[in-house]
């Protein structure tokens, strides 16, 4: 791949990202009735979706069925929310979304109703969204191209440390509790969100459903 296929690649990426980001918000807003800036990262970007999206144009880079495409879609959607769910409470042990009120849901990581919307905009994907935005960065004057990636690649950098340092400072405050009931390290963690700066009460707002998820009580000595 040379570095103008790259610099492309990674705009469709950040495009995809900025786009489930305000698919999120608009959701959002139509359920809450206010405006939210949803996602893990302080800025308008949901990697997920990026992520998912170029994955998606590899591995169905040569399919022209549209079954293959939702059928794969919905698959790959499967793995990678679930993989993304459970890695990302794991390590913070705190539950960013929860499917469990939906109907035919699996430990609240993915449901089936979220899947097939997966499954329809994987086929818009790769029948017309990608090959769009191809042609569109492609046609980019090459200086042009690789300020734009770089900046945005610089900027993306920056939001997931800034973001990561804000998390991780919430999850060493929740380790030095010494209770670990569920009902408390929710309230706590709204509370500890609250005080801190602007940019951990945008976290807050972007996750006012967070609910941390249950770990094992320590052997009393």
């Amino acid at each position: 791949m040379t570095l103008q296929e790259l610099a492309v690649q990674f705009l469709i990426f950040m495009t995809y990202s900025f786009g489930g980001w305000l698919a999120e918000v608009v959701i959002t807003i139509f359920q809450q009735r206010k405006f939210v800036n949803r996602g893990f990262l302080i800025g308008p970007f949901c990697p997920i979706y990026g992520t998912g999206a170029i994955l998606l144009s590899i591995v169905l880079k040569s399919s022209d069925s549209i079954v293959a495409i939702f059928c794969v879609s919905i698959v790959g959607a499967a793995v990678l929310e679930y993989t993304t769910s459970f890695l990302m409470e794991k390590f913070f042990h705190v539950r960013w979304w929860d499917y469990s009120e939906k109907p035919m849901n699996l430990n609240g990581r993915i449901c089936l109703s979220a899947l097939l919307s997966f499954g329809v905009v994987g086929v818009l994907a790769i029948k017309t969204l990608t090959p769009l935005f191809m042609k569109i960065f492609e046609a980019l004057p090459i200086a042009v191209l690789y300020i734009v990636a770089a900046s945005l690649f610089v900027l993306l950098i920056a939001d997931i440390v800034l973001s990561l340092w804000l998390i991780l400072g919430v999850r060493v405050t929740m380790g030095t509790m010494k209770k670990d009931a569920t009902s408390e390290i929710s309230e706590r963690i709204h509370k500890i969100f609250i005080n801190k700066e602007k940019l951990s009460r945008r976290l807050t707002k972007a996750f006012p459903n967070q609910t941390p998820s249950p770990r094992s009580p320590k052997p009393k000595k």
